[in-house]
């Protein structure tokens, strides 16, 4: 006959298989579809494969000092595809991808390392000198994570409702899914690990620790509904001398489509700003 397990154990083993469970839903993210006002902002563009397997596809336009773009979960390369072609116009090579997972690159199973390792595996692809880096919600963290991992450097990073660290999974898993902060709690080091760090060290900004020779922009929407736009203001607390902009009413997909944004983002670009 099996020993019965203590009540307190038996009550740490259904936490962790929850916690597996919910970490399981955010590796099968729902992949946005093409949608036909924006099949058109591809036309024309040269299409390359890169990562493992060639399984990643991405987009260049333009010619000039090299910008890479990353999306967001669930998002798609589309997403970044008006204001490449907005930053092309001032002189700039731009590129953007489908993530591994998401649009037309492969169905696989995903996680912040997808977008980490692309990032790094974007960067090794190019095989040239990157001026910038222009990241959206996880995407944007991602980035940002990539560079101490894997050595990622540009000249300028931009940041477009990037969360500090990865807390939207935990709100989405409160909201969504109704999980409590004891089972969260067993969630936080599955996400760490993705980052190759401890979720304390995440806490504290450890994806954002400044460059000497670099510049960051800051930008985010005080009516985002996932990442807090006060997360802008601690990333500048972090990077002396980042560029924080805030803007109204765009939430936190309509602000990559923002006249403005790419106004603002332009001008952060240019060698003598």
């Amino acid at each position: 006959m099996s020993a019965t397990p203590p009540a307190g154990e038996a009550k740490s083993e259904t936490l962790v298989d929850t916690a597996a469970q919910l970490a399981l839903m955010l590796a099968h993210s729902t992949p946005m579809p093409m949608r036909p006002q924006d099949e058109h902002l591809l036309d024309g563009l040269e299409g390359f494969r890169f990562g493992p397997d060639k399984s990643r596809l991405a987009w260049s336009v333009g010619q000039g000092p090299l910008v890479l773009m990353v999306h967001g979960y669930g998002g798609r390369g589309v997403q970044m595809a008006g204001l490449a072609r907005f930053l092309s116009r001032d002189g700039y090579r731009c590129v953007f991808f489908d993530a591994g997972g998401h649009g037309d690159s492969r169905n696989e199973r995903v996680g912040f390392h997808t977008f980490i390792n692309d990032v790094r595996d974007l960067t090794r692809a190019v095989g040239e000198p990157i001026y910038a880096w222009i990241g959206h919600s996880a995407g944007g963290l991602a980035m940002m994570r990539a560079r101490t991992l894997y050595r990622v450097h540009a000249e300028r990073y931009v940041c477009i409702s990037a969360p500090l660290y990865p807390y939207v999974p935990l709100d989405s898993f409160r909201q969504q899914a109704g999980a409590d902060d004891e089972t969260l709690e067993y969630v936080k080091p599955i996400l760490a690990e993705q980052f190759q760090t401890t979720w304390t060290a995440l806490t504290k900004g450890q994806s954002y620790q400044p460059e000497d020779d670099a510049r960051l922009l800051a930008i985010y929407d005080r009516d985002d509904e996932k990442v807090r736009h006060e997360d802008a203001d601690r990333i500048a607390e972090l990077w002396p001398g980042t560029s924080v902009m805030k803007t109204e009413t765009y939430g936190h997909n309509r602000i990559l489509r923002a006249q403005e944004v790419w106004d603002a983002v332009a001008g952060f670009l240019q060698p003598d700003s």
